[in-house]
């Protein structure tokens, strides 16, 4: 089979996202060219780089500060990702997410090629919170208008790809996120201590149990939450950084440097509240991560990823209240408890929760997609 030059497309910097960067390189690893048109909205990135063999072609527009900008800037985008498919001649088009499906399916018309939809997350769900309801209505018809057009949906859990097939041509592959597992050395070992470390790498937004979390942690003794990320809530975090000696905020950390934090925490939080949709269909990334330093994990009850830790045995789930929260946390305090749900999630990270199986699914989707056309 011949290799072909894919396209992503995607509407951030690339810094690098973590989940297209992996794609792209276990696609570069099956012997196709990548190139990543991103979406450089504040004007602050190199308009031409390579990175670990991906290349990249920053698309510019306006200066992007806030959600005018960025709805009046968005056609500028689609159009000038139209001109860096003329440029770079595409085999294949992989549009990352639904506000990237359009024109990815436009340029897949235009050069009569393949189009793969790659959805990260409900994107209807996800702006629920920010538009009105008809708004999120009438994205969700939009979505289920272009899913028959793609030649290859992806996405990031069994629940997720089963209400996409309900519209989608053909079965949809799932492709987790999860990363490479860390060597045994880096698992964690669990000794008992006199301090909890909780760590949370998340995006600050609101239904996240973000300000309960942090209130409620700076209530209990021997106890310290380190946070990471950016987005709304990041003057909340960076004051309560300020006044409790035992909420830490870390900033938004590169995905090397995240990865070394796995190894100084004792559990990772995956809070959202349930009624939220998008947040209990998904996934987070730090399910993946944490399973795979050997770390238990604390979720939310009634979400995707608490029925995982649920099944695997790897962490607690509770409904949120600060009790609840405070009652884990004690439960967690024992070194010989912690351990042994660390064991389970990594048992599971290694059958089944890892990169290597995701590389050889995408890699196989992949040649399936291309062997009608061979």
């Amino acid at each position: 089979m011949a290799m072909s030059d894919v396209l992503m497309l995607v509407t951030n910097e690339y810094r690098p996202d973590p989940r297209v960067h992996k794609e792209a390189k276990a696609l570069i690893d099956g012997g196709h060219v990548v190139t990543v048109a991103a979406w450089d909205r504040l004007r602050s990135r190199p308009p031409v780089e390579e990175v670990e063999g991906v290349r990249l072609h920053r698309v510019r527009t306006g200066k992007v500060g806030g959600q005018l900008a960025l709805v009046l800037n968005y056609p500028l985008f689609l159009l000038r990702s139209l001109g860096a498919a003329r440029a770079i001649r595409p085999d294949i088009v992989h549009a990352h997410d639904l506000d990237t499906l359009p024109i990815g399916l436009l340029i897949a018309r235009l050069r009569r090629i393949p189009v793969v939809y790659d959805a990260h997350e409900r994107y209807a769900k996800m702006i629920a919170m920010d538009v009105p309801a008809a708004v999120s209505r009438l994205v969700e018809r939009f979505e289920r208008s272009l899913l028959p057009k793609a030649d290859l949906v992806i996405t990031i859990n069994e629940a997720m790809a089963a209400e996409l097939e309900k519209h989608s041509r053909d079965e949809v592959v799932v492709i987790m996120n999860v990363i490479e597992l860390p060597p045994a050395s880096k698992v964690k070992a669990h000794r008992p201590h006199d301090v909890i470390v909780l760590f949370n790498p998340v995006t600050f937004e609101p239904m996240r149990y973000l300000e309960e979390s942090m209130e409620a942690a700076a209530k209990i003794n021997g106890c310290i939450l380190r946070l990471a990320g950016s987005g709304r809530l990041l003057p909340a975090v960076e004051r309560a950084a300020k006044e409790h000696a035992n909420v830490e905020f870390l900033g938004h950390l590169p995905f090397t440097k995240l990865m070394e934090e796995y190894e100084k925490v004792d559990v990772v939080l995956i809070l959202a509240d349930p009624a939220n949709e998008n947040y209990r269909t998904g996934t987070a990334n730090k399910m993946g991560e944490g399973m795979a330093f050997g770390l238990p994990l604390l979720a939310s009850r009634g979400t995707l990823s608490a029925d995982v830790v649920e099944r695997e045995g790897c962490g607690l789930t509770f409904d949120w209240s600060e009790e609840n929260f405070r009652q884990a946390i004690d439960r967690l305090r024992d070194a010989a408890f912690r351990e042994e749900m660390g064991r389970k999630g990594r048992a599971a990270a290694e059958r089944e929760y890892n990169w290597g199986a995701m590389r050889e699914r995408l890699q196989a989707a992949y040649r399936r997609l291309l062997s009608p056309a061979q």
